[in-house]
């Protein structure tokens, strides 16, 4: 048995186990796109294999990740493709995999790694923390969104009586809830500032990574570096969903941006919210009801029984964020995974790292399956 990293070749064979694990059909160039083909440039992908007799039976990889903070832009690590064929587990293997992890981590002066999961005890054994945990603003469009939402909690075997009542009553507050959020959008719409453009990208506007040091400047803490190259990569060359982004301008200045798209669940997803304006001429409130109006009205045009996001921690964005969505009509729902976090030597000397609630997160995030 042996634990090192991928070697050339060796792609297929990684992919073939997930599939097999999870019965999904992931192709390799999805598998390419996540793990190979990211804005991180290295000889050696931070994927590490387990090897027995030639065959691959567990896998732990990083996906590198460029943030930024008031002190400028650094790198951190995504938890991803943690995967042990069952006949391995009970073996400390899932720590030897990311022993070599850690010090790869170590050697390339990564601040943190991160992710997201509902299997937090093997991590938390190795040293991570679980500041918080992902929750969810959610819009219906229709009483079939409840089912969506709700979907995992509905076939599981444990779901208490009392779960199956909010369910229930979450599904005939429904009805009035379209009725409501239909008058609230409607009238939102109208409110919309004629000094400002409203534009759908085909690609990345290259004032995007100044618009997120901007928005750590006005708004403190920090978050995911989405420059033009990151863009590109994570939402116009994704091969999971094709998201539509559309950008507010003022003249030509870019001041934020939503991204969304259509899941195979039939939910739209809000995957994406940036705002930075300093100008006094727009209340910041009008301009990210005006992207998230664009995202609500343009997933429910493609088809979508309603839209869903995601509510955080108490970044003051993300507050922002929720409040104006209330606004708008969407539902607070606490159900969502687990925030895993684990400080790497290089990240605690950075003052944006002293509480979880000084990341901005959205489903940007993720790896993409649903945007």
């Amino acid at each position: 048995m042996e634990i090192r990293f991928v070697a050339q070749g060796e792609e297929e064979s990684c992919n073939d186990l997930h599939n097999r694990i999870y019965r999904q059909n992931r192709t390799i160039r999805q598998w390419t796109w996540a793990f190979a083909a990211n804005n991180y440039r290295t000889e050696q992908i931070p994927y590490v294999v387990l090897v027995e007799n030639g065959a691959i039976v567990g896998t732990q990889a990083f996906i590198p990740i460029r943030m930024v903070d008031e002190a400028g832009v650094y790198w951190t690590a995504k938890s991803e493709g943690t995967l042990l064929d069952p006949g391995y587990r009970g073996r400390q293997l899932f720590e030897k995999m990311y022993a070599i992890l850690f010090d790869y981590a170590k050697e390339h002066q990564f601040a943190s790694i991160w992710g997201f999961t509902r299997a937090v005890k093997a991590l938390t054994a190795i040293g991570f923390d679980v500041p918080g945990k992902t929750k969810q603003i959610f819009l219906p469009f229709s009483s079939r969104s409840v089912q969506v939402l709700m979907s995992e909690a509905l076939h599981d075997p444990e779901t208490t009586a009392t779960r199956k009542l909010k369910v229930s009553a979450l599904k005939t507050g429904c009805l009035l809830a379209q009725s409501i959020s239909a008058m609230k959008i409607a009238l939102g719409r109208q409110r919309v500032s004629s000094g400002l453009d409203l534009r759908t990208w085909d690609k990345a506007d290259q004032q995007a990574g100044d618009l997120c040091s901007r928005f750590v400047q006005k708004w403190g803490g920090t978050t995911i570096y989405r420059d033009a190259e990151y863009l590109q990569w994570r939402l116009f060359d994704n091969p999971y969903v094709k998201s539509i982004v559309r950008a507010i301008y003022d003249r030509d200045q870019l001041l934020g941006w939503t991204a969304f798209t259509l899941g195979d669940d039939g939910m739209g997803y809000l995957v994406d919210l940036m705002v930075a304006c300093d100008s006094i001429r727009y209340c910041t409130d009008d301009l990210v009801r005006t992207l998230l109006l664009e995202a609500v009205i343009g997933t429910r045009n493609m088809g979508a029984v309603g839209i869903r996001g995601w509510r955080v921690n108490n970044h003051p964005f993300d507050k922002l964020v929720c409040r104006v969505a209330r606004r708008v009509g969407f539902y607070h729902v606490d159900r969502g995974y687990s925030v895993v976090l684990y400080d790497c030597e290089a990240g605690r000397r950075r003052a944006s790292y002293q509480r979880f609630d000084d990341w901005h997160v959205s489903r940007i995030f993720t790896e993409g399956v649903l945007g």
